[in-house]
């Protein structure tokens, strides 16, 4: 909790001989940043946060929301000046001014006892045959002890798919303790802060599983960053089994059955494939396992799945993610045993719905965009399904135009669900082919801070019509 206090004091000249705008022009304004602020902040972009609220400060009137709203800003922000590899400190002189102009202490709170992982020099990777300049000068960063810039490089070797030797991958992993360790020190009582380094050094830990030392310094961190989050003892075992029911576990995994071994293995092992391939098609390779397993319930027929599930008998797989602050604190994917199609076609359609809840935490993507990523990660067979459903939909005019299609909150009236879904994947598998399945990742996190519109023409150079009358044409010619 802190104080909003000396409003006017900041930031004085800004409003100086403009024409005022009309109090509905700058109360629109004055939401919008807010709006644009929050969404910069999930993402983890508070200095373009704080930018967008001080361009309306003249016009927030004191708003206690819109203060406080800068406060987390500038507070964000001077976390992450003080742990990038060359500090801006104008910038950070700067935040901590308009900090002390609202009543926050920019001072840092006292430091816990430093949390240093086992000796670096131990764990320095070799440079002879590295196929890679970032790896080169990663590892020149982590000789220099620069653990910060060296992660950022291994991490930029990671996601452009250089494969990293066994040292470089211990020596990347040493980073991210490190610096999370640092993190957690610099940061006093900051219960979030907390949580995020919780988050990194599971990972972390999952990229050198065989490496003691670094086990042991690594577990010494968790202890510190769940100690400060309230949390005593290790953390919480998955629920038992309930009776009759068996399980089978993976790195990622827990799939439950009902004297289904076999099934239960293959589809546990198929998870853990279509997890690596779900995440590295819409972003990237996913860094290490999940803190908290999915849970797949393999129900041993439709009578089993409906009960549990609410779904029609016809249903095959339902996916259920619950997160708290933005983390995901649930995951569990409900198919059925008996269904001959479950580790082509419903297990990756509901995983990538699981996925989809790590890639967008904060807010969701329209379900027409969630529909046709989660279809396209099925076989070629369903897809092909689909694309015939959509030839004769558009035919009988029963597709949705682009406009509409976007500006649907959710699901449609049931007499136009057929339509919905065959638009839906049409339209993404379209858009997928002009970019790619990261730009269009890129194109929904647009939509949702710039709108459908503005991400249109930034990421496919076009507009809801003229993307409406191209994609119409494909899907009529049966492409």
């Amino acid at each position: 909790m802190f104080r909003v206090v000396l409003a006017a004091v900041l930031f004085v000249s800004v409003a100086l001989a403009a024409e005022p705008p009309d109090p509905v022009t700058r109360a629109v304004g004055v939401q919008k940043a807010i709006h644009d602020a929050k969404e910069l902040l999930a993402a983890g972009q508070a200095s373009s946060a704080a930018a967008a609220l001080e361009a309306q400060l003249p016009n927030a009137d004191g708003s206690t929301e819109f203060l406080a709203l800068l406060g987390r800003a500038y507070i964000a922000e001077l976390k992450q000046l003080r742990v990038t590899a060359t500090p801006d400190e104008k910038r950070i002189r700067a935040v901590t001014t308009r900090m002390a102009a609202l009543g926050l202490s920019p001072e840092p709170a006292p430091q816990a006892p430093p949390i240093v992982p086992a000796a670096a020099k131990e764990l320095a990777p070799s440079t002879s045959s590295a196929p890679s300049t970032a790896l080169i000068a990663a590892t020149d960063f982590f000789n220099k002890a620069n653990f910060s810039a060296a992660a950022k490089l291994f991490e930029k070797a990671f996601q452009n798919k250089v494969e990293l030797r066994p040292d470089q991958v211990t020596a990347w992993a040493y980073c991210r303790v490190k610096v999370a360790a640092d993190q957690l020190n610099r940061s006093g009582a900051d219960v979030a802060v907390a949580k995020a380094v919780e988050a990194e050094i599971t990972e972390a830990l999952a990229l050198a599983p065989t490496h003691e030392g670094l086990q042991k310094a690594g577990a010494e961190v968790l202890a510190a960053a769940r100690k400060r989050m309230g949390k005593t003892g290790p953390s919480p075992s998955t629920a038992p089994l309930p009776s009759g029911w068996e399980a089978v576990e993976t790195a990622n995994f827990r799939v439950r059955h009902q004297g289904t071994r076999s099934v239960a293995e293959t589809v546990a092992n198929a998870a853990e494939v279509k997890r690596t391939e779900i995440y590295s098609r819409w972003s990237g390779p996913p860094r290490g396992a999940w803190g908290t397993k999915c849970e797949i319930v393999l129900h041993p027929g439709a009578v089993g799945f409906t009960s549990a599930t609410k779904l029609p008998a016809g249903a095959t797989g339902l996916a259920t993610v619950k997160l708290e602050n933005g983390a995901v604190t649930e995951r569990r994917i409900d198919l059925r045993a008996d269904d001959p199609s479950t580790a082509t076609d419903a297990l990756p359609r509901e995983l990538t719905h699981v996925i989809l809840a790590d890639l967008f935490p904060t807010q969701a993507p329209p379900k027409w965009a969630e529909v046709g990523m989660a279809v396209l990660s099925c076989s070629p067979e369903e897809l092909g399904r689909y694309d015939r459903t959509a030839t004769a939909a558009a035919r009988t005019q029963d597709l949705f135009a682009v406009a509409d299609l976007t500006a649907l909150p959710g699901f449609p009236k049931a007499e136009r669900v057929t339509g919905f879904y065959a638009s839906a994947v049409t339209l993404v598998e379209y858009l997928v082919k002009l970019r790619g399945e990261k730009a269009f990742t890129t194109f929904l996190r647009d939509g949702q801070r710039y709108g459908i519109e503005a991400a249109l023409r930034r990421n496919y150079d076009t507009d809801a019509r003229k993307l409406d009358t191209a994609w119409r044409q494909t899907v009529l010619a049966g492409r």
